[in-house]
């Protein structure tokens, strides 16, 4: 029986901070405000609100250092992108997994590496012989 992801759906801004602790493994306040104010302004309170929330919502844990906290994700990356992807198939893809992965792998914001490529081929290839149309 295959799992399935049934916690909070992440906001964006809790994608952000959920990506940088997936990066990290664990990661405090200051660090995660670090990486995302590289790239975006944001108030250090911004990121200590979100995160509280999270952790609130289960999405995050917490352990206490003295006066620093650090947070680990409590969320299976894995499982929350399969409840994602399936999400936005059924609502944009009309269920179909192909056009998602053409529109993904067409579009002009993201690159693919070589080996990304061949192994989508490989996966392509397993799942033609096994297609019986």
């Amino acid at each position: 029986m295959k799992i399935k992801y049934n916690g909070p759906r992440p906001t964006e801004g809790e994608l952000e901070i959920l990506s940088i602790i997936w990066e990290k493994g664990e990661a405090s306040v200051k660090e995660i405000h670090e990486s995302i104010a590289a790239y975006k302004k944001t108030g250090y309170t911004t990121t200590l609100k979100l995160l509280q929330l999270m952790f609130e919502k289960g999405i995050v844990a917490r352990k206490e250092i003295g006066r620093k906290h650090l947070y680990r994700s409590s969320v299976d990356k894995d499982l929350l992108a399969e409840k994602m992807t399936d999400r936005l198939t059924g609502h944009l893809f009309e269920g179909s997994p192909a056009k998602l992965a053409i529109k993904a792998l067409s579009s002009d914001l993201f690159s693919s590496s070589r080996s990304e490529l061949l192994q989508l081929q490989n996966l392509t290839q397993s799942l033609l012989e096994n297609t019986k149309d």
